[in-house]
């Protein structure tokens, strides 16, 4: 059930496509146009070497002591008209490939590091968690499981970060996926399944006790994202499944700063998300997994995503068309590559966005001590300080501005300071998770910090 963000907007591509069309026939009508100056040009050539006296004997004269100078003038004619029409393909090519972008199918999107069956460790109703380890041996013993978020877009957001920190010895790595609401059942074993923020922490759970189960010691915790308050959570609960625990990027204390996002969401009330779920979302249809699950449309998240970087978005379309413009292939496929990614949407399931948008955005329940799982309240007061912690926030993110990323650290007392690291990037959103010189400044401060707090293999 993934879908296009530009499937919300049909008019919009048909037109689209009526402009690529008009660029493709102008580019077969600018191709044959320089076939035929070449031919023009080639038989004016031939007929100019013919003998002067048989082809023209009243100027055979004259023709004889210009011919050079003739050859040389059609030489030019032709390739100033060629090199124009080269220039005019190349912007035709530039404008077929620019629409392109928003206009042809999308390649559904997976984990771009190759792996088999056998590294699926489990498949949960709303996870998998994917082994991306390398073949050993390991100098420590801990897992580092890298969350990804469920934000309207594949997991394979947090790919980077993970192959990252796994080169810099962190070798036991898996990578949790989170699946589109359309693959997520409603009955498991015969009983209906929710994923509420109740459900996400039991499969959490069950996850970080099969990878401690499988080396004898827990993990070390870091959350891309979205599942920042939730693994935080789950730890808080289970104090003895982790390691260490990190967050990039999460909305941790969204009171620590204000930001857009909520500002918003305190603005309109609890009650805005149900109003979005019920009027522009609806079910799993049937055929899929998932069918008659209630959904929050991921394509209105992406939408959203689009409206708050906008300014941002509108300069990287931009430079990917001066780049297809100047044959700057390597990073006009940057470009493109980031956009087939950022428009194949997710869906969510609803009472999962429900319950972010309402415990974490509108009340901070983390922060705040009233936040419940099941039967039991959860407060960062009683974060296990024997955990060392580290976040990491962005000076330039418009989604969680860095003192929401970073904030909740300030909050856990009794914890000596060599045991926190908090770090903020000169980045926006994605560039925390996307970004080399992100990845080279700071994940290796991160990465230190782990091995640090290791236990050998």
């Amino acid at each position: 059930m993934e879908a296009s963000v530009m499937s919300l907007f049909p008019w919009m591509a048909v037109g689209m496509q009526r402009f690529k069309a008009v660029a493709e026939a102008q580019m077969t009508l600018s191709d044959m146009t320089a076939k035929t100056i070449t031919s023009g040009a080639d038989l004016i050539r031939q007929t100019a070497n013919w003998p002067a006296e048989e082809a023209f004997p009243a100027l055979s004269g004259l023709l004889e002591a210009n011919r050079d100078v003739l050859a040389r003038i059609l030489d030019a004619g032709q390739i100033q008209a060629l090199d124009s029409l080269k220039q005019f393909q190349t912007e035709r090519a530039a404008d077929v490939n620019f629409l392109s972008l928003f206009t042809d199918p999308l390649t559904p999107q997976d984990w771009e590091t190759a792996y088999a069956q056998t590294d699926i460790l489990m498949d949960l109703p709303g996870l998998r968690l994917i082994d991306f380890s390398t073949p050993g041996p390991h100098a420590i013993g801990n897992y580092t499981v890298v969350f990804a978020p469920r934000a309207g877009h594949h997991s394979n957001i947090a790919e980077k970060t993970a192959l990252f920190l796994r080169d810099q010895g962190l070798t036991r790595m898996a990578v949790v996926e989170q699946k589109c609401a359309s693959d997520i059942p409603l009955m498991v074993d015969g009983q209906p399944h929710s994923e509420n923020f109740t459900g996400q922490v039991a499969q959490y759970k069950a996850i970080l006790e099969f990878l401690k189960n499988k080396t004898g010691v827990p993990s070390h915790l870091v959350a891309v994202c979205q599942p920042g308050p939730l693994l935080m959570a789950t730890l808080i609960l289970y104090p003895d499944l982790g390691k260490t625990y990190g967050s990039a990027g999460s909305p941790m204390h969204t009171e620590g700063e204000q930001g857009f996002l909520t500002d918003f969401s305190r603005l309109m009330g609890e009650n805005y998300i149900d109003t979005l779920i019920d009027v522009f979302s609806g079910t799993v249809p049937e055929g899929d997994l998932g069918a008659g699950r209630r959904i929050y449309d991921g394509r209105l998240q992406v939408l959203g995503f689009y409206y708050l970087g906008a300014d941002a978005h509108m300069k990287n379309f931009r430079k990917y068309y001066e780049d297809l413009k100047n044959n700057n292939t390597e990073a006009a496929d940057r470009q493109k590559e980031f956009y087939q990614w950022y428009n194949w949407t997710h869906h969510f399931p609803a009472e999962f966005i429900r319950d972010t948008y309402k415990k974490i955005f509108v009340n901070n329940e983390l922060i705040h001590g009233t936040l419940t799982i099941g039967d039991k309240t959860v407060s960062i007061q009683n974060y296990p300080k024997n955990v060392p912690i580290w976040s990491l926030g962005g000076s330039k993110d418009d989604i969680v501005p860095p003192r929401q990323a970073n904030g909740h650290l300030d909050l856990i007392e009794g914890m000596p300071a060599e045991n926190k690291l908090p770090l903020v990037a000169e980045a926006g959103h994605m560039g925390l998770f996307r970004s080399s010189k992100v990845l080279k400044d700071f994940y290796t401060q991160v990465a230190a910090f782990l091995l640090k707090h290791s236990d050998p293999a």
